[in-house]
């Protein structure tokens, strides 16, 4: 069946899978199909009533989800693609797997009636010397090819692509020249890929990647249940931070708001994806990964805690079973984690303790990420279509 138009769909926090995004619409567009290039974000808002893009409602801190972030409504959901359309999903790896924002959004898509589809997962590539090193997408690619199958789109193919790591919670952003290599590596494969499948032959490469990525499964899991959750909590602003707002104003699932009285600071929710936009764009270099917060943080809501909630505050049978012992402990872990991070933006307002946990934390000298040709008015997810 030949396509007529190709919707490219990605996820982005610091411009990696938009720069891929265009990439294949251009792919696309020289092969004569009218080429469409949205956020997931942006098109979950406008299927949601109240929701948004980079616009989160004005309200108190929460760790619920923010309506930016809601399922399509019924009828949107319940439309089927066009037969001639050619979907495309580009998103990051999170974890050796999906990132959660794309796993929601790739199961919440419409049935596709037998519409082709393909897959581009970003990994995080880095680069020692002259050397590459690439990254691990892991059960991304594939897990996302199989909810797609199974919503009846017909999977043309898979694709782990290198592009400049941007994990600044971890490590530094890369040097110039490196992020310069890294990416002009990565073009010609995603365009290759894409006019493979235009041509009608089948791409699936990262059997490999998908082998390591299931060996790694525990660890993917472990993420989506629990890590992304820490990872958000250990998120806060250093004294340089002036309240000025575009953290909040950029976050694509609205889970950032500004809170505080006479100075208003970032306080991040449960509903941060890792995205690290805040970190890459704050024009200040604000924003902070608090490594001596988040070891503070685990041992406060783990440790006595976790004690005193099995040895006093269970009923003598709950030990025994398993599961729901579990259950209690995450949703207890939930809670408490919730807690002590308010507590933290509380002490934050006092100036030495702000420093304190800024200089204990090398993010601060960190060199930021993002992708060096991608602003943040690209990234708010205006839908950009251009006809064949």
């Amino acid at each position: 069946m030949t396509c007529t138009h190709a919707s490219i769909y990605y996820h982005s926090g610091t411009g990696n899978s938009y720069r891929v995004a265009q990439w294949l619409a251009q792919t696309a567009e020289a092969h004569g199909l009218a080429a469409r290039v949205e956020s997931i974000h942006a098109r979950s808002a406008r299927r949601a009533p109240g929701g948004a893009a980079g616009q989160p409602p004005q309200a108190p801190p929460t760790d619920q989800p923010a309506a930016i972030d809601q399922a399509p409504t019924p009828a949107a959901q319940d439309t089927p693609a066009a037969p001639q359309e050619l979907l495309v999903l580009a998103g990051p790896a999170h974890a050796f797997t999906a990132s959660w924002s794309m796993l929601k959004f790739a199961v919440r898509l419409p049935r596709g009636r037998g519409a082709q589809a393909a897959v581009v997962v970003t990994r995080a590539g880095t680069k020692v010397g002259r050397r590459r090193l690439p990254g691990l997408e892991g059960t991304g690619g594939y897990l996302l090819a199989a909810i797609l199958a199974a919503k009846g789109y017909r999977v043309r193919g898979t694709l782990g692509l290198d592009m400049p790591s941007n994990w600044t919670q971890l490590h530094p952003g890369l040097a110039p020249d490196s992020v310069a290599d890294i990416i002009d590596h990565a073009r010609p494969k995603a365009k290759e890929f894409l006019a493979r499948v235009l041509i009608g032959r089948r791409a699936f490469g990262g059997l490999v990647a998908l082998l390591l990525g299931l060996v790694l499964l525990p660890v993917s899991v472990a993420y989506l249940l629990v890590g992304r959750f820490l990872l958000a909590k250990i998120f806060f602003a250093n004294p340089s931070c002036t309240g000025c707002g575009q953290c909040q104003r950029s976050c694509p699932v609205g889970a950032i708001r500004l809170v505080g009285w006479r100075r208003k600071r970032p306080y991040w929710s449960l509903t941060c994806q890792n995205c690290m936009r805040c970190m890459a764009y704050c024009p200040r270099r604000a924003v902070e990964a608090g490594w001596s917060w988040g070891v503070l943080l685990y041992y406060v809501t783990n440790v006595p805690a976790m004690w005193l909630l099995m040895n006093h505050l269970l009923p003598p049978a709950w030990p025994g079973n398993r599961w729901a012992l579990w259950a209690v402990q995450y949703v207890y872990w939930l809670a408490a984690m919730a807690a002590a991070y308010g507590v933290f933006q509380l002490l934050l307002r006092i100036p030495p303790v702000n420093w304190l946990f800024t200089l204990t934390t090398p993010t601060h000298v960190f060199r930021r990420y993002h992708e060096p040709q991608t602003s943040l008015e690209e990234l708010a997810g205006k839908t950009q279509e251009k006809p064949a």
